[in-house]
């Protein structure tokens, strides 16, 4: 790759986030000559944002998006995309679930022709509980009866900035299952690689409220009539009032 953005939503990650960041500062040279790592900060009330500021001081590859109202993980994800600079967007997390080497075989399966490559949490059994187990063996299995080429939505992915910042139905983090649906719909080259996933050493997971499970069942709805019968309309999911545009 000749550019890539890292891109890291964080809401009180100050545990975490900086290794995350150094580690992607680490990883990102070994796979694109041209690197940016850009975090969005959706509100934190710990020290993450003064952590991450203090870093982006200190090395002007590192980009904060700040916001001032915290708007969940679906909004930062869109953010982030939306204002990537670089021709691959890699995401991850800031909790270090995934460690940052993780971004090298999926590399390798851009390197080999793919355009979008997720990582395959082999080991998610043992890390989930029970309830999140069926929560991510129901959406897998949705999104590729929808079309995608491969499943675990929800886990890190390395692809074109094309491809992720497309026009969805979708209004909450059913996005991230519907930009593959349409991606392999679409005849791209949708790939997966086994990743190393570990269980959370601080903070807490926000990804499986009710009221989120429960978006993103309506979302799956709304996917399936627009891909089916082309309504409702695809979007390009608007940025938030606070959220900087692309520079």
């Amino acid at each position: 790759m000749i550019s890539l953005s890292i891109v890291i939503p964080a809401y009180n990650e100050a545990a975490t986030i900086e290794r995350t960041i150094q580690q992607a500062l680490v990883f990102g040279p070994q796979v694109a000559s041209l690197i940016e790592v850009v975090v969005c900060n959706d509100a934190s009330t710990d020290d993450t944002g003064a952590i991450v500021d203090r870093l982006a001081l200190a090395d002007s590859r590192i980009r904060v998006i700040h916001r001032k109202q915290n708007r969940g993980i679906e909004a930062s994800i869109r953010a982030l995309y939306a204002t990537a600079r670089h021709e691959y967007v890699f995401l991850n997390s800031a909790d270090g679930q995934w460690p940052m080497d993780c971004l090298l075989p999926l590399a390798e399966a851009v390197a080999g022709g793919a355009d979008l490559v997720v990582g395959r949490r082999e080991n998610k059994l043992v890390v989930y509980t029970p309830y999140r187990r069926v929560l991510s063996a129901t959406f897998e299995r949705v999104v590729r009866l929808l079309g995608s080429p491969v499943g675990d939505p929800g886990s890190i992915k390395l692809g074109r900035a094309s491809l992720l910042h497309i026009p969805v139905a979708s209004r909450g983090v059913f996005s991230e299952g519907e930009r593959l649906i349409r991606a392999g719909r679409a005849g791209c080259r949708v790939e997966e690689r086994a990743v190393e996933f570990k269980r959370r050493s601080a903070g807490k997971a926000m990804g499986a409220r009710p009221a989120m499970v429960a978006q993103a069942l309506f979302d799956v709805v709304r996917t399936f009539s627009s891909v089916r019968w082309g309504w409702p309309h695809p979007q390009v999911p608007p940025l938030d009032p606070d959220d900087p545009a692309k520079v």
